[in-house]
Parts: C-alpha cells; structure tokens; sequence
C-alpha cells in the first residue's frame, strides 16, 4: 500500500502546506516533518481527511447560503490544490462557473473521468448526484437570464446577440447530455439507485432545447435566422426569407461587430443593461445646462437684493446648491458616457 497523506494539528505555522506530510498506513507510528511530533498514522490520515471535509463544507456554505459563487470558486480551488482529483471540488467549480455566467464543460468531464476510472469507489455518491442535479437547475437559470439579457419583446437586439444565445444554448445542451451519460453510468454502476424520474425528465429537457435551437429567431430590425452549426466556438446562422415588423427600438447604437457598422447596439451576459444609462446621459445634459443657467441667474438676482441681507443669503445659498447639482450631474453624464464607450468592446 502506498503513502497517504497526513496532518499535524500540532505546528504553528499557519500554511496548511507545510503541516501536510507524507503517512505510512501500515506503520505502527509516524513523525510530523516540521515539529517531529509522534503520533499514530490513522490519526494523521483522519486530521487530513477532517480538513478536505470542512474546507468543502465551507466552500458548499459559500455558494449556496452565501450565495457567493465568486469566493466558493476560490474555495474550492484551495482544495484542489491539496486534493487534485477530488470529484466534488471539481463539480462545486463547475456550479460557481456557471452561477459566474460561464459554461465549462470541461471540469465536469474531468469529475467524471476521475470518478469513471475510480469506478466512484471514495467518493460520496449521493452528494455527487445533488451535484449533478443542481447543475441541471443552474443550467436552466443560466439558459433564462442570457435570453433576458439578450433579448427584448422576444426579439434579439441584432445578428451577434443571437449568435451569442445560440452559442451558449449549445454548450448547455452539451452539458445536459454529458451530465445525462454520468447519470446512466451511475444507473449501470450503482444498480439499487433510482433516479428514473430525473433521468426521463432530464432526456425530455434535452430533446425541448433542442427544438428550441433549431427555431427560427428573429432580431430587432424583424430579419429572421436559423442556426446551423457551431465551428471554433461561433455559431453559424442562415438568414430566412421571413421577416417581421418592427417598431420598438429607438435607439441606434454601434453594434459590437465592427463589420455592421450603424446596428443597434447589443446586451449581453457580461456587461450589466445600460438602457437606463443610455437614457440619464441623454438627458443628463439638458438638466446640467438648465441647473447652470439657475445657478447664474440665482447668483445675478442675490447682487441685484445685496441690500435685503436675509434675500441675499437665501439666494446665494440657492446659487450654491444648484452649483453642486448641476457639477454633480455632469459629471455623472461624463461618467455614464464613459460606461457606453466600454461596450464597443468585443465579448471574447
């Protein structure tokens, strides 16, 4: 049997690197490298296996009580770098990547390859299933908020949005079926389970966005496109004969493709909806312009009553106030015209 490793709850140090050493389990005692502390080998290998446990414990709370998915991620990490092929770190990443907005169906496959080779043995099926089942909700969410942030009046803001949804439809259909074949392997593996009901609705789920991809969409402008493939992770679409009539986009800004120069501009999973910042930095110079003028014409009319002390005061405290307000809203307008110049950049 090989080594194992071990940790000693005796050093001082706080790196839990330096406290982690190589164990002997059939040896009938062991010392810790840094203190030469003795203790038994079970104990060492059972303090290790405590901190994988509560660090997961941790990151678990992280993401799903804290709803934290940005630190869980980090979390989960830090266990990796101790327990590189542990199966629920790996799946705990997956989940936080796509709570982040990102599809990454490569760490799934790394989990279940591990698992696959390991034939699951060490690992807490059960809580590998709930994994999977909530990747599947988290999928689904995922799915809802690109549409809504792509989309408005279920049209697409133009041509690069829909790539863009077609895109990521199509790893998440990638994904549910990967997470579809774990499920029968698990099935085949694991014969006492029953995880039928999931297992049919998670097949219909697949088979339903699947029609929905091959839908004809239409964006903004009423042009109507149909998906056909994806190739170096770009989707490649056909432009139809059908088209329907637009009315409700006002606003004629660049387009993320630099090739469609004078397209509307597009909302994506990445940057946050500027449409209300669209509208402030419109009017924001207006009521800049028109709290200047008061500004001017307050401070004119306190010289005017210079005699009348209570007035003067009054209207140059007014002067003041609009002053502030109208800097203030400037440089908001600069500020939120600054936001707008960010969104010509390309979504990698």
């Amino acid at each position: 049997m090989g080594t194992r490793k071990g940790l000693c709850l005796n050093c001082q140090t706080k790196r839990i690197d330096h406290r982690i050493f190589q164990v002997n389990p059939e040896a009938s005692t062991c010392f810790c490298p840094m203190c030469m502390k003795e203790m038994e080998p079970k104990v060492a290998i059972d303090n290790y296996l405590k901190l994988i446990k509560d660090m997961l414990f941790k990151a678990d709370n992280t993401l799903f009580v804290a709803c934290d998915p940005v630190l869980a991620y980090q979390q989960y990490a830090d266990v990796l770098e101790l327990e590189s092929n542990d199966a629920h770190a790996l799946i705990g990443r997956v989940l936080c990547l796509i709570y982040m907005g990102k599809v990454r169906k490569s760490y799934l496959k790394e989990a279940h390859i591990l698992l696959e080779n390991t034939s699951f043995r060490g690992c807490d099926i059960d809580a590998f299933v709930n994994f999977l089942k909530k990747i599947n909700d988290s999928l689904d969410e995922y799915e809802h908020a690109i549409t809504k942030k792509l989309t408005f009046k279920e049209h697409f803001y133009d041509i690069e949005c829909l790539k863009l949804y077609w895109v990521h439809l199509y790893d998440i259909i990638q994904l549910k079926e990967l997470t579809f074949s774990i499920f029968k392997q698990i099935e085949r593996t694991y014969t006492t389970r029953h995880d039928d009901v999931f297992i049919n609705m998670l097949e219909n789920n697949i088979d339903e966005k699947k029609k929905i991809l091959s839908l004809e969409r239409f964006t903004a402008d009423g042009q109507g496109y149909i998906f056909t493939k994806v190739v170096n992770g770009k989707a490649c679409v056909e432009k139809t004969e059908n088209t329907q009539p637009n009315r409700f986009v006002r606003f004629r800004l660049s387009t993320l493709d630099p090739n469609d120069k004078g397209k509307r501009l597009i909302k994506d999973e990445v940057f946050k909806d500027y449409t209300a910042v669209i509208r402030v930095q419109k009017i924001s110079i207006f009521f800049w312009t028109f709290l200047y003028l008061l500004t001017i014409g307050a401070a004119v009319t306190a010289v005017l009553f210079k005699e009348k002390q209570i007035l003067f005061i009054s209207l140059l405290a007014a002067s003041g106030v609009l002053f502030i307000l109208s800097t203030f809203i400037l440089l908001q307008s600069i500020y939120f015209h600054r936001l707008l110049k960010k969104r010509e950049l390309r979504i990698n």
